[in-house]
């Protein structure tokens, strides 16, 4: 019976899970939520036929599971995409209830409502957001380390052997879906084995290690370690220094994201003797959500994503911190009132992360917003623009299609280069206006031709020193450049009023920027 109800309690909390994760994108369809979801998953989904490299993606465990279903279930792969998604959310949900169960041995119906209070914490909905290749790698993470929690002997049997192969692909999942979550599973599994003696772990984890270490310093190609400079000189020297986020910065975003959570986090993280194994990971988490304080260039070692993670982890002892705190009160009455007040309002205020319009200042991060915006969006409606807008721009795409030469280049925010890699038809070219500076009087005519920005003017002179070398006919047609500057109507209406608008539309403006056909200016 208690083996029933078990499985009753798993199926409950991973469709409340699903539930959670169905809801923005029933609410936005068709358009996806979430900035990674539109400028890096869908791009390499779409790419991967003609991607010899499996999503372009060092990391491509979540990748290869979405077009995989895509092939299997032959769904259109953007539908696939949002199922894998949900069923992910949901499995995250069983995966935290284990937690509680088999870690932290809690009851079956306090598991659940555990669980539902952590899955509405907004670190996890924002893992949930856009950070799909984590939501995979913390499931497998949590299933490593609900595995690992009955590793407490060197003892060698058939139950044994199975633990052990399982631990090993729970270990490869992890490790070749994020990162992140494969140093912190690293990490966590070294300290328990060496806590427990446990020799065939170590050789495991060290073997592991080897293979993860290789196989990052092979393939890596975007963090501080490929850039073929010493990793040390790197983190401290000023002149690497690509800080995007102040040391405040992350400190308001920490706090405003969990810090109300911090007194019951400490009694039930002190309280519970028996959880070493959970405990692990949150000190690591919290530790290098803190590396701003030692490293000057810390933005390498994206403290604002272990802050996101650290909160998973703090929700999880708050919630069993809260109960010990809340279990002292001798009136029951009242415990119970203090108990459903205080598990339903933050149930609520994740619901409404949830299903409010963009643009709402309610959660507490949304009213630090000059410090928490590059991290945490105002709700889950939102992508790399207002889902409301996200119409309009697919529209301007296809009039850029129908109406512009093939040879056409379109200057737009870098934030914006997921929609036109997905639409934009070849060979037109999209260029980032964060490459590029345009200043007001860049339509002004001198005796030299349009004045141009020194970068975009070697980029254009360039193309052209080409087209000359290729062509043996002086038609302007083959060498005229076409440039447009496509832009929101809100954002820089005045700095570009001057240049002819050739798209204009509720919320999107496109600009047809003085051509130049090696080096004459058509406006001569």
């Amino acid at each position: 019976m208690l083996n029933s109800y078990l499985v009753f309690a798993i199926l409950i909390v991973f469709g409340i899970g699903c539930l959670i994760g169905i809801i923005p994108v029933i609410q936005n369809f068709p358009f996806p939520v979430g900035y990674d979801s539109i400028n890096y998953y869908l791009p390499a989904l779409y790419d991967l036929n003609s991607n010899p490299v499996i999503g372009g993606t060092l990391f491509p465990v979540y990748v290869f599971l979405v077009y995989s279903f895509h092939l299997v279930s032959f769904s259109d792969l953007y539908l696939a995409f949002n199922v894998v998604n949900i069923v992910l959310y949901g499995s995250l949900s069983i995966t935290t209830f284990l937690l509680f169960t088999a870690v932290l041995r809690q009851s079956v119906n306090k598991s659940i409502l555990f669980t539902i209070f952590v899955i509405l914490q907004l670190s996890a909905l924002r893992m949930a957001w856009d950070l799909h290749r984590d939501i995979l790698a913390l499931v497998c993470l949590n299933l490593s380390l609900v595995t690992l929690n009955h590793f407490r002997s060197n003892h060698f049997n058939k139950s044994a052997v199975l633990q052990y192969v399982t631990i090993s692909v729970l270990y490869l999942a992890t490790l070749f879906s994020d990162r992140m979550m494969g140093v912190l599973l690293i990490i966590s599994s070294i300290f328990f084995s060496i806590r427990f003696k446990l020799l065939l772990l170590i050789t495991i984890n060290l073997l592991l290690l080897t293979l993860f270490l290789t196989y990052f310093f092979l393939l890596d190609d975007i963090t501080f370690v490929s850039v073929g400079l010493n990793p040390v000189d790197t983190l401290v020297n000023p002149v690497y220094n690509k800080n995007s986020l102040s040391p405040y910065d992350l400190l308001v975003l920490q706090l405003s994201l969990y810090g109300i959570l911090i007194p019951f986090f400490i009694v039930g993280f002190l309280k519970k003797s028996n959880s070493l194994i959970l405990k692990i990971p949150t000190l690591v988490t919290i530790l290098l959500s803190f590396s701003w304080l030692l490293i000057p260039n810390h933005s390498y070692l994206v403290p604002e994503r272990w802050i996101i993670l650290s909160g998973f982890f703090v929700s999880i002892f708050s919630i069993y911190g809260f109960f010990l705190v809340a279990d002292r009160l001798v009136n029951s009455k009242l415990r119970n009132l203090v108990s459903v007040l205080f598990v339903s309002s933050f149930m609520a205020y994740g619901i409404l992360f949830i299903v409010l319009p963009y643009g709402i200042v309610f959660t507490i991060p949304s009213i630090f917003q000059t410090q928490t915006g590059l991290t945490i969006p105002l709700s889950m409606s939102f992508n790399s623009l207002e889902i409301f807008k996200n119409q309009d721009l697919v529209n301007s795409i296809d009039w850029i299609n129908t109406h512009t030469r093939n040879n056409a280049e379109i200057i737009g925010t870098m934030h914006w280069r997921g929609w036109f890699h997905l639409f934009l038809e070849k060979p037109r070219q999209y260029i980032f206006s964060e490459t590029v500076s345009l200043p007001s009087n860049y339509s002004k005519i001198d005796k030299n031709g349009t004045t141009l920005d020194d970068n975009l003017k070697t980029k254009i002179d360039l193309k052209c020193g080409k087209a000359e070398d290729d062509t043996n006919t002086n038609s302007i047609s083959e060498n005229e450049r076409n440039i447009y500057l496509i832009d929101s109507k809100s954002a820089y209406y005045d700095n570009y009023s001057s240049y002819p608008i050739v798209y204009d539309s509720e919320y999107i403006l496109i600009y047809e920027l003085p051509d130049l056909i090696c080096g004459r200016s058509l406006f001569n």
